[in-house]
């Protein structure tokens, strides 16, 4: 069978191309009353964000809603929002034109399995909803396709792989269509292949207007409106922020509980691995230099918010703890020394 997923105009600038292929991909759909589930991986830094919000802005454009005005109401930032923004853009009459729904990645908000758990709730909802109440583009974004299982593959029609070329305003996004290979129906597959359609010249609507296949390996996708992309950073930045300031509170709470004092976060921070020794591999990365500078783990860093100014305090601090406590054993060391050379010469 030759299915033919889109037919557009030709367009010597390839992200004009790549926009109307992602409006007939994705915007057909959902007008036909069709599940439409995005699957957006990619690298960190690879254009996963950027692509998201520019198909939202392209399902925006298409039934005239302003994407800079609806930004917080159809991105999900955090798993904590899912519940009320997923409500509100089905049943709101602000939100009724509003076709499009995105998930942003929050792996690094809550642990592997919550995430994994969440992202899987969340695509069977829509895959449910989407014909009872109203039919939604819905934009997944994570890194890999194993953070969803295998059952839920199943509901997903599009698998989109970004990658952004250095020094370019745009993103190269590979995409397939994932389709269900029930040849074997004991034991069914889940299996993808490259879009493909045609693109014409002129008027094809005019008899002998001719159309050339087009199989592209990837399309080539402009970045969002600068104002749209800096509001969703924005907005973006504070709600993860919340979260992590959340997390880091809840230990700093542990932390003085436990020392039964209340002290800044970093010596908060300090003090409880150096009552915990065996977790400074957690966070040390290696003594740097001669004086035997502590250098931090990246992961350190984002674990616990630390600003520029916080990191350095926290690594001038550790350092001379951890010298005072070598000085403090060695002094011990000699006191005992001398106790054992005193007793001999009694």
């Amino acid at each position: 069978m030759n299915i033919i997923d889109f037919s557009i105009p030709y367009n010597s600038d390839p992200k004009v191309m790549g926009t109307d292929i992602c409006e007939q991909l994705f915007i057909n759909r959902i007008e036909h009353h069709k599940p439409t589930v995005l699957l957006l991986t990619g690298d960190s830094g690879e254009g996963k964000s950027y692509t998201g919000v520019k198909i939202l802005q392209i399902v925006n454009n298409y039934y005239g809603v302003n994407t800079l005005d609806h930004l917080e109401d159809q991105i999900v930032y955090t798993p904590l929002e899912y519940s009320k923004k997923i409500k509100a853009i089905l049943y709101e009459p602000r939100l009724k034109d509003c076709r499009c729904l995105m998930l942003d990645e929050a792996r690094e908000l809550v642990s592997a399995h919550l995430w994994y758990s969440f992202v899987n709730q969340c695509i069977s909802d829509v895959a449910a909803l989407h014909r009872t109440i109203k039919p939604l583009v819905f934009i997944v974004i994570c890194q890999f396709i194993k953070d969803i299982d295998p059952s839920t593959r199943r509901t997903v029609q599009y698998y989109l792989n970004c990658m952004r070329p250095l020094n370019k305003p745009h993103v190269n996004v590979f995409i397939s269509r994932l389709w269900k290979d029930e040849r074997d129906l004991e034991n069914p597959k889940i299996r993808r292949r490259n879009i493909r359609g045609y693109y014409y010249v002129g008027n094809n609507q005019t008899p002998g207007c001719k159309f050339t296949k087009f199989y592209p390996t990837y399309l080539s996708v402009s970045l969002p409106e600068k104002e749209v992309y800096k509001e969703y950073e924005r907005i973006n930045y504070e709600r993860k922020s919340e979260i992590m300031h959340r997390k880091l509170e809840a230990l700093l709470s542990i932390i003085e509980k436990e020392m039964g004092t209340k002290s800044t976060k970093v010596d908060s921070i300090v003090n409880y691995f150096l009552q915990h020794p065996e977790l400074l591999d957690l966070i040390e990365s290696r003594r740097r230099g001669s004086k035997g500078t502590v250098v931090m783990k990246a992961e350190f860093r984002s674990m616990f918010d630390l600003n520029p100014v916080e990191i350095k305090d926290f690594q001038r601090a550790l350092h001379l703890r951890l010298e005072q406590s070598d000085l403090v054993q060695k002094e011990k060391e000699l006191e005992e020394k001398k106790e054992e050379i005193d007793a001999g010469t009694d």
